[in-house]
Order: structure tokens, then sequence, then C-alpha cells
């Protein structure tokens, strides 16, 4: 949450700069729950000006996010939400503007401030959100998105994506473009897909995990579903579901992430041809998989090397 009070804090400086004027141009106050000093995840406490109840409709209320590891984190963080979500049920249609990143969306799904409405959250969170909230519209590749009066971020550094938003909608495009050269904020960051880790597991299903091992290990091999099956020692059918049931996606389609995944990889950091790559990665058809590539990442091959690539030859 800092982090964002600096931001405007900075924004404050250059606006008082450029325009001679003496007022500030946001007012930010850190508010808690309940009043009380805020214990934070990283162990230092920090003092508020105020609660809940000090807001007013007119405020721009940003909600920061919650440090959450897997499933069961986000479960019991919800379960302790509790008690204040009855102030945003009652107060949160009649707020002028409520922003937040990454799990803060949570918060204002449970609330029921989401129904209906556009939203994002953080990649690897976007999978077990929308299995929990289905009537939001969740768009898991956008940085930012505002629909009403919610304004969410993806990830945890889209917090500086949201100010800017924030920034442009009161103080004009110009003015955001401003503070995000100062900041040295990266303003055209449109998807968050060529950030995601494609593979990432969210699964405590012990097939799954036996499956996800195999497939890693023969990811350069043509092999078929009924081999994995044979591997994990149940019936293609029961694998299907077993994926499905964990995951929300079939044997097949989690291969392909993985597959793109390790193309990632070794665009990252290392200057062998594409064709060379699609080969590693168990593709025959180099244009099929540019293409399979550039829906799952929203960059082509091409791109993405050229945005990602650390290896030596590219330096």
């Amino acid at each position: 949450m800092m982090g964002v009070i600096d931001i405007f804090s900075v924004a404050n400086r250059i606006s008082q700069r450029i325009n001679g004027l003496d007022e500030p141009l946001f007012r930010t106050r850190l508010l808690s729950f309940d009043g009380e000093p805020v214990s934070c995840s990283n162990g230092y406490t920090i003092s508020v000006d105020g609660k809940l109840e000090d807001i007013d409709a007119e405020d721009i209320l940003f909600i920061p996010a919650f440090t959450l590891g897997t499933r069961s984190d986000i479960d019991r963080v919800v379960a302790s939400w509790q008690t204040v979500l009855p102030w945003f049920e009652l107060h949160g249609e009649q707020q002028s503007l409520i922003a937040t990143s990454c799990s803060g969306s949570f918060l204002l799904a449970e609330a029921g401030l989401l129904e209906g409405k556009q939203a994002t959250t953080s990649w690897w969170l976007s999978q077990y959100f929308a299995e929990r909230y289905p009537n939001v519209a969740l768009d898991k590749d956008a940085i930012c998105t505002l629909s009403g009066n919610v304004l969410c971020g993806a990830g945890t550094s889209s917090y500086q994506d949201v100010c800017l938003v924030l920034l442009e909608k009161y103080a004009g495009k110009h003015f955001a473009r401003l503070v995000s050269k100062y900041l040295m904020v990266d303003n055209q960051r449109r998807s968050q897909a060529p950030y995601a880790i494609l593979s990432a597991l969210m699964s405590t299903d012990p097939v799954v995990l036996k499956a996800e091992n195999w497939i890693r290990a023969n990811l350069t091999k043509d092999f078929r579903i009924d081999e994995i099956a044979a591997e994990v020692a149940v019936s293609p059918r029961t694998l299907i579901r077993r994926f499905q049931s964990s995951l929300g996606e079939t044997p097949q389609a989690f291969t392909q992430k993985l597959r793109i995944e390790k193309c990632k990889i070794l665009l990252e950091t290392t200057q062998l041809r594409f064709g060379e790559i699609v080969q590693r990665c168990g593709y025959n058809d180099e244009s099929a998989f540019r293409r399979l590539f550039k829906r799952h990442c929203q960059l082509s091959p091409l791109d993405y090397r050229r945005r990602f690539n650390t290896s030596t030859a590219a330096a």
C-alpha cells in the first residue's frame, strides 16, 4: 500500500511544480478495517489514520492485495473478511470508485460488487477466481479493468498500472504519462499473458501431479493420452476427469501449456533457432506452434524473445 501512497505523493509534487499550486492534487489517508494499526505480512506494523466508517462516498477507495499462496490461503483469508463484508455490501455501490489489484479482487467479488462486471486478478489466481465467482466476467489476460465504479489490476506490481489509470482518469492522460516517466513505470503493458507461467499448478490431486511429472519428462516425444493414463495406472477417461476436476482442462491442453512454457524458457535464455526450439518442445509443425504460442502469450515468439531474452549473445 505504501507504493500506492508514494506514487500519488510524487504526482502531487509534479503537479505543484508544473502548475505552481500549493494545494496537493490528491490527499491520501491510510485506513484499516477497525482503525487499529496494521500488521503486514513482512512483519512490519503500520499506523493508520482511521477506519472504514471514516470513508466518504466521494473518496477513491484503494484496497491493497493480500498475501496468498494456495487455495487454502484464499479460503482462510476470505473467511476472515466476514465481519467487514457487510460494509462493502452496504456502501460499495455508492462509492465513487473502488480500486484494487491481485488478490484484492476476491474481496470485492465476495462482497458482490463484481457481479455482472468485468474484472481481473493475477494470472495464477484466475482459475480459482473463475470457479468461485462464475457471475463475474473475468478477463484473465487484462492488466487493468474498469467496470462501473470498480477498477481491478492484475498481479502484484499492477498496482502501478492501476495508479496510472486513476491519474489518467482524474488528472488527464498527459499528466499520467508524465508521472510514469518520472517513476520509470511502464505504462505500455496491455496484457499479463506474456508473464504467466502457463504450467503453474494449483492441484493436490496425486494422479494429476504424477501425470504432470511424466509429461514433463517426455515433452520432446509425441505421446497419446492412453500412454499417460497407463503410466499413472488409471483409465484415459478417469485421467481426463481428474484433470478437468482439478485444473479445468484436459491433459492435452495442459501438455500444450507445458510445451509453450518450455519454449518461453528457451526463447529467454538461448539464441537457438525457433525451428530447433519447436522440435525440443515436441512439435514438428513450426507454423502451428507459432500460432499456438501467440494465442497463449499475446506476443509472437520473435517479440517475446526481443522483450525477455537475457542470454549473453542477445546482450
